[in-house]
């Protein structure tokens, strides 16, 4: 009994891997020109069945005269030996008269996941399980549709969707029945440029095609984010970068500076000495890395230094006592001193003396 249920498990379980997915969505493909738009060319029924997602679209524009054209579209044209104006569903074609959609369409379902970084490279990544085997001729081909695009310079003309603009080949696929595939294609904002594709909305699209019976085999799309709101990220990425690090240099500028102004900067001290009744004034100055030069040493008559050793420049890392001389018996201001410290702004210090001894 228990080697039955075992084997009636294995069976249901193998039934559910090789089983076909039913949420795989069927493609359909319209040749269209600047004449003759996709809306146009498919029924209200296809119309909204596209519009509630089960159907994919591509709109070709095999024309080579149309702005809208890419060497796939004419490749793909003459593939399926479609005019503008065919309609191919799963890459077979597909007349109005032949009645409503078809509801025994198969698909393999493929997931599809988009990644855009802050430089703008697009990164699309593509997986499924095959649950039957492939021809060796199955390809992965990528697509970016334009989401939606004026087809006339008239400001209310038609728009078309959906117009496949940028095509690339995959062919490393794993075909064996029950073979997991992932895939991963890179875009950046250069070959978006030279498709034309810049500052555009878009979709990206994947399909399993057939080289030799020119089949769709499973389809899946995915709308890119605004890669305008992007690459505006990335340049205010980039500017809040410049400006802090612009800020980090400017603190560190400062503090170096600073650093340097007070290792420059002289130390000055008054002093006096008293012998017997006698007291002698002098002030007493230690450069720093820059030298002085003093050009006035005085204080409203009450101070006095010989004018003839003026201006008295001390070079740097040295120690100069330099004696004035008090001319006011009583009372007196400070001792005012005007001096400039090489490669600084010029000082004045007014100096206090001590009442006692300086040691």
């Amino acid at each position: 009994m228990k080697w039955c249920i075992s084997i009636i498990t294995l069976f249901f379980i193998t039934t559910l891997i090789h089983a076909p997915l039913v949420n795989a969505t069927p493609l359909i493909e319209v040749f269209a020109d600047e004449t003759f738009t996709s809306s146009e060319i498919l029924s209200e029924e296809f119309l909204d069945s596209v519009e509630q997602g089960e159907l994919e679209l591509i709109v070709w524009h095999s024309n080579e005269n149309s702005s809208l054209h890419i060497s796939a579209a004419s490749e793909r044209a003459e593939d399926l030996n479609a005019n503008i104006g065919d309609v191919f569903i799963q890459g077979v074609s597909w007349n109005s008269s032949n009645g409503s959609i078809p509801t025994d369409l198969n698909s393999i379902y493929i997931t599809m996941d988009i990644q855009v970084s802050n430089n703008g490279l697009i990164s699309l990544q593509a997986n499924t399980t095959l649950n039957e085997e492939l021809a060796p001729t199955v390809v992965l081909q990528w697509l970016l549709l334009k989401k939606e695009v004026a087809i006339s310079e008239h400001p209310l003309g038609p728009l078309e969707s959906k117009v496949a603009s940028y095509h690339a080949w995959d062919s490393n696929i794993n075909r064996t029945s029950g073979a997991e595939n992932n895939w991963t294609h890179q875009i950046d904002m250069e070959t978006l440029e030279s498709w034309n594709l810049k500052n555009t909305q878009l979709i990206a699209s994947v399909s399993l095609v057939s080289l030799d019976s020119n089949e769709i085999f499973g389809t899946e799309s995915i709308e890119i984010p605004n890669l305008i709101e992007s690459e505006n990220n990335s340049k205010d990425l980039a500017i809040s970068l410049l400006l802090l690090i612009a800020g980090l240099a400017g603190c560190v500028i400062t503090v170096l500076s600073e650093r340097r102004r007070q290792m420059d900067m002289p130390k000055i001290r008054p002093m006096i000495q008293w012998k017997d009744e006698r007291c002698d004034y002098f002030i007493e100055i230690n450069t720093g890395n820059a030298s002085i030069t003093i050009s006035s040493i005085g204080g409203n008559g009450y101070w006095k230094f010989p004018e003839k050793e003026l201006p008295l420049k001390i070079p740097s890392n040295s120690t100069k006592e330099i004696k004035i001389r008090k001319t006011a018996k009583i009372n007196s201001g400070p001792c005012t001193i005007r001096l400039n410290v090489d490669g600084h702004d010029r000082w004045v210090l007014d100096i206090e003396f001590p009442e006692t001894d300086s040691t």
